[in-house]
């Protein structure tokens, strides 16, 4: 099949059906060449990453609203004439027109002619200079400035860089040290000069793949051998890995995940790493208590999110998230927080960590809790910002749990 009609396919289901755009791409590689693959999540990520701008390139010149899925084909030829260099743009819209319903040929054609002569659009505001919605451009001045939001915004718009961790049960920093192609960030976390989930680390389970921010959460958790440690919300299992691995693989570690089929993904995951300490439960995370009592040492609440911190990585966030589906997930955090910290020993911790940017979901959701649970108080909480290509977006609180 074409690799733009491939392209075009998965925008469709992304953007008009609510798929997830990491799941539509893996479908719909599979139908392309090994050539085309490239270009198809270049035009299908770009696209979703510049949706505003790419749409302000072409709007105006629309008489009336015209029809979502042509709107979609638009957006992915306005991302290919500006964005990409490698094909002339005549090819671009005689194929774009190819793929139009005959009925539309016409309109998306002159729109096309206009754009071109028009020349790339730039814009004063940010929220469409870095497609965003406006809601969210203005949650983040609100809560953190508008130095800070901007700063957010324009570090959605990088290339996120793929970062490994070391397996330390079946390798080591020194092992990889030895490779020249490979850069330590810190004691654990590395990028390299090569594709990471086509190495040969990758397939013996000597590395995990995980962002360097992501990375410091487990290490918020104080932890030593033989403990017995609870991970609430652990699909796919890269926490609970790194929790394994800072054990030495000794103690226990209950890895609870709501829907089978992630179960076996942990299960699958902790196999080819080396694992042996890991019981994999099916479970919902907001009836824990009623399960467990006061019996884990340590507690880590990775708990479900809005993701407003991964949007470089996931860039169909900004268009799927509203601020009513935000309101839900404090909600459903807050039932997740309650339950498990009914499961923590006296004396143990309990860490709560989100990929998100929003304080309801963050330090005003630790601050809540606080004040009703005066048992608990609070040792550190970090905000982690996009700084860099290496860094998401992240939020990490470490509760103590009084004697």
């Amino acid at each position: 099949m074409n690799a733009r009609k491939i392209a075009y396919e998965c925008l469709v289901k992304v953007i008009e059906e609510g798929q997830y755009a990491n799941l539509m791409m893996r479908s719909s590689l599979n139908q392309a060449t090994e050539v085309d693959k490239g270009l198809i999540t270049q035009i299908v990520y770009g696209t979703l990453r510049n949706y505003r701008l790419c749409r302000f390139q072409w709007e105006h010149f629309a008489e009336k609203k015209c029809n979502p899925k042509i709107a979609i084909l638009l957006d992915m030829s306005v991302y290919q004439l500006f964005w990409l260099d490698k094909v002339p743009s005549y090819a671009v819209v005689n194929e774009m027109v190819d793929l139009t319903p005959q009925s539309s040929k016409g309109f998306v054609n002159a729109i096309l002619r206009k754009v071109l002569k028009q020349g790339k659009l730039d814009s004063d505001k940010i929220a469409i200079q870095t497609s965003h919605p406006d809601w969210l451009v203005g949650l983040w001045t609100a809560h953190y400035g508008e130095e800070i939001m901007k700063n957010i915004c324009l570090s959605d718009c990088m290339d996120a860089n793929v970062v490994g961790r070391v397996n330390t049960i079946k390798s080591s920093k020194e092992e990889l040290e030895l490779d020249e192609k490979i850069h330590f960030l810190d004691d654990t976390a590395f990028v390299a000069d090569f594709n990471l989930v086509q190495s040969d680390y990758f397939k013996k389970g000597k590395i995990v793949i995980q962002d360097e921010s992501s990375q410091q959460v487990v290490k918020m958790m104080d932890l030593e051998q033989n403990l017995n440690v609870l991970d609430c919300c652990s699909a796919p299992g890269t926490k609970t890995s790194q929790i394994a691995m800072m054990m030495n693989n000794t103690g226990k570690i209950i890895a609870g995940e709501l829907h089978e089929h992630r179960t076996e993904l942990i299960s699958t995951s902790m196999s080819h790493l080396g694992v042996t300490n890991v019981e994999v439960k099916q479970m919902d995370a907001r009836f824990l208590h009623e399960h467990y009592n006061e019996e884990f040492d340590r507690i880590l609440v990775d708990a479900p999110c809005s993701g407003l911190g991964v949007l470089k990585r996931k860039p169909d966030i900004k268009i799927r998230c509203t601020p009513e589906s935000i309101d839900e997930i404090v909600e459903l955090q807050c039932e997740i927080l309650q339950s498990a910290s009914r499961c923590l020993k006296k004396g143990g911790i309990l860490v709560y960590s989100t990929c998100t940017l929003n304080k309801k979901e963050n330090d005003r959701q630790i601050a809540n809790f606080l004040k009703t649970n005066v048992e608990y108080e609070l040792l550190c909480e970090k905000t982690i910002f996009l700084t860099d290509a290496n860094k998401d977006g992240f939020y990490m609180a470490k509760l103590f749990k009084k004697a």
